[in-house]
């Protein structure tokens, strides 16, 4: 089993997340704030409702990319996605220090 204990950059997370194969990115912001902004290609699983990511990516084996914001923690939806099954989770960045294109809904 592969543990991180670095968290990334919202910037590695999104490129590591788009060149690894069966890897995805996870944006654990409420949905308001993820419509409002977003990395495109990203996942909007609220902390909130870890149980979300069942459905989205039902292979546990995926390594999820974890990225979020100051008040809604990618450590704290890591832990969640752990306790739901899933091995390969990466702490990202946040969102207030990504200062690349971001896609709105």
């Amino acid at each position: 089993m592969r543990l991180f204990h670095k968290t990334l950059t919202v910037n590695e997370c999104i490129n590591r997340s788009r060149t690894e194969q069966n890897a995805v990115l996870v944006d654990v912001r409420p949905h308001d704030l993820y419509r409002a902004g977003y990395i495109a290609g990203s996942i909007n699983v609220p902390l909130e409702k870890p149980e979300l990511l069942l459905g989205r990516v039902p292979d546990k084996e995926t390594t999820v990319y974890v990225i979020g914001s100051v008040y809604h923690q990618p450590k704290k939806g890591v832990k969640a996605f752990r306790k739901l099954g899933y091995r390969h989770c990466v702490a990202g960045g946040i969102m207030e220090d990504h200062h690349g294109l971001l896609k709105h809904a």
